[in-house]
């Protein structure tokens, strides 16, 4: 705390405004305390070390959150479970995270991207870090003037310019004649400038070009390629995108629509005015009091797009399918702003209201041990959390690393998007197979990664009632989450002996995915076991419907459903990294190579977290590094 001469002149006082954190003080309990070693706290004892906190070390509690009813993961009655957000001084959260109990965990309560990939090969991480020092940069400028029009030249507005030269890359937004005006900066030998990339907000495809020729004295006229030139007849008679047709879901009859099954999406929001997902109306505004109307204003777009992949619902032959049209959807919008915090929120609301299969197209480089608990006891309630594995290019993100969910990778496919668009830009050459399948340049990696799914190029909805072209894994998960709700809803498994709500149901749900997958020879650490397909299910999904008409739903029938039909029992899953119980043996109605694309037994678990971090992490308890806050620099 420190005072002027001239304020003290002046008889006022100020005091030095001191830099502050939030952070998560949560009770460290069920398996996690288990594998610690450590007794869980009771609620009256969590509630006391709050109180020694906010008196010793002056923390403001903001919040406490509930995790939700009754948790199967508790060991006593009385055990502490309600995670307090609290804000603090950096050296005060230092200090506490140094001195805290082992039964009590201390973390920052990290912002939450969602998983869009960016848009700039070369943006560096300084500039998506700290935005502001653009304004601080003072070389000369030149001003560049650009028009973004249509084939038919008719203006596009609302569109993202970036234009890349010295310093800092310039962006800007088109106004309703298309038209924005850049400032670039001047290097020794001229203005050069490295390239330009057109993003527009719906219904045309973008544009990326390298080293653009571009005048300083008049207006530049970039012409961009409509969705209906780049994928003819568009959104006409264009049911399904590249990624529906890939994993097969234009082979799977109509009917098989995900009925009955419960599906979360935490994200942006998703707009329900868009002709195609109309039918969406459950959610909750996380980002507003839990609010239950504005979870539909998305004003990013990303959690609409995802929905439109999972859930959409054309009339007709319109664009564009998803892949459970007909499951029951909600919403959670935890974006601008989303913290772990956050998620847990939703992660609760999910378990109250019995999702089947959540989708996160989100993530951080920090982890959580808070959100980890709260994802260990959604999967024990027999939730299933399928992640975007991250972005980054690098290690892959929290929570797709965490033992408890199904991590998901992406892939691309040549000639799926323009040669002069951004998508083009993603293709890692010496990975294109004689089938024209690529990995991208942004996916992360690791061993935690189980499967991969197409995301590059994937047109789906956005705000607006448009359509939209994105790429990341942020497009691959709900892939894998909407073949997850087809599964539980119409496979056989789920009728019987995974009928139950737990975390065997899970593993047996995960494994099965697995199992769907076929060779790709693209590493197990980009894309997993590989991309699990649905041809062929219908059989399966057929003799389902044919036991629930003959009521041999239990896990003890030996009748089979047809002279095709042999019994196949003996049939064992091992148990996945950071599931509780045993490998399970399912002794029911199976049709021998009719829906699984392996031996199931021969697909390894999902790997445990692994222990590569940046320097500056260090490890706390259960594998999650902790991040002194005095290195945080929040954006």
């Amino acid at each position: 705390m420190t005072e002027s001469r001239q304020e003290k002149a002046a008889g006022e006082t100020s005091v030095e405004v001191a830099e502050k954190v939030e952070l998560l003080i949560s009770p460290r309990r069920s398996q996690i305390a288990k594998s610690m070693g450590i007794q869980p706290l009771s609620a009256g004892s969590m509630h006391n070390v709050i109180s020694y906190i906010a008196k010793q070390l002056g923390c403001e509690v903001l919040r406490e959150i509930r995790p939700g009813r009754k948790l199967k993961t508790l060991s006593t009655a009385d055990e502490a479970t309600n995670i307090y957000k609290v804000r603090m001084d950096v050296d005060a959260a230092a200090t506490l995270y140094q001195t805290a109990p082992p039964n009590v965990a201390v973390e920052l309560d990290s912002l939450l991207s969602y998983g869009q990939a960016n848009f700039s090969p070369s943006f560096t991480a300084i500039f998506a870090q700290q935005p502001g020092l653009l304004r601080e940069y003072h070389a000369k400028a030149q001003q560049v003037r650009l028009r973004v029009v249509g084939s038919k030249g008719e203006p596009i507005r609302d569109a993202q310019v970036i234009v890349e030269s010295a310093g800092f890359p310039q962006e800007g937004v088109t106004n309703n004649k298309g038209e924005v005006a850049l400032n670039i900066f001047a290097q020794s030998g001229g203005a050069q400038i490295k390239s330009l990339l057109i993003r527009p907000a719906k219904d045309f495809w973008n544009k990326y070009i390298r080293c653009p020729s571009l005048s300083l004295t008049g207006v530049n006229l970039v012409k961009l390629h409509s969705l209906s030139e780049a994928i003819p007849s568009f959104p006409n008679n264009t049911p399904y995108g590249w990624g529906q047709k890939f994993m097969g879901l234009d082979q799977l009859p109509d009917e098989y629509t995900g009925k009955g099954i419960k599906i979360a999406i935490i994200d942006s929001g998703a707009d329900n005015q868009h002709p195609i997902l109309s039918h969406l109306k459950n959610g909750v505004d996380v980002t507003n009091n839990y609010d239950t109307k504005s979870w539909a204003e998305d004003i990013v777009g990303h959690g609409t797009h995802c929905a439109g992949i999972i859930a959409g619902q054309p009339s007709g032959t319109d664009a564009i399918r998803g892949f459970a049209p007909e499951a029951e959807i909600y919403v959670f919008k935890v974006f601008p702003g989303g913290q772990f915090s956050s998620l847990i929120d939703a992660l609760a609301h999910c378990i109250e209201i019995g999702v089947d299969v959540v989708n996160m197209s989100l993530g951080s480089s920090d982890s959580s041990d808070a959100v980890e608990q709260q994802i260990e006891d959604a999967v024990q309630h027999g939730i299933a959390c399928i992640v975007a594995a991250g972005n980054s290019g690098g290690p892959v993100q929290y929570p797709a690393r965490s033992p408890n969910v199904m991590a998901v990778g992406a892939i691309g496919m040549l000639n799926e998007f323009p040669r002069d668009s951004w998508d083009a830009q993603t293709v890692i050459a010496s990975t294109v197979t004689a089938d024209g399948v690529f990995l991208p340049t942004f996916g992360c990696h690791g061993p935690e990664i189980s499967v991969a799914a197409p995301g590059v190029g994937i047109v789906s909805a956005v705000p607006d009632k448009g359509f939209d072209v994105q790429s990341g894994t942020s497009m691959a998960a709900p892939h894998i989450t909407g073949l997850a709700a087809l599964l539980l809803a119409h496979h056989p498994l789920f009728k019987a002996s995974l009928r139950q709500r737990d975390a065997t149901r899970i593993t047996g749900l995960f494994q099965l995915i697995r199992s769907l997958t076929s060779p790709l020879n693209l590493g197990a650490e980009r894309i997993g076991a590989g991309v699990p397909k649905l041809f062929g299910v219908d059989t399966v999904f057929e003799s389902a419907k044919e036991m629930a008409a003959g009521e041999s739903v239990g896990v003890s029938s030996a009748q089979t459903t047809g002279p095709q039909a042999s019994p196949y029992t003996g049939f064992t899953v091992a148990p996945m990294q950071g599931f509780s119980g045993a490998a399970t043996n399912w002794s029911g109605q199976f049709v021998p190579n009719a829906y699984y694309g392996a031996d199931v037994r021969s697909i390894p678990p999902q790997q445990p977290v692994m222990g590569t971090f940046p320097d500056g992490f260090a490890f706390g308890p259960y594998g999650a590094p902790f991040v002194d806050p005095r290195s945080i620099r929040f954006w």
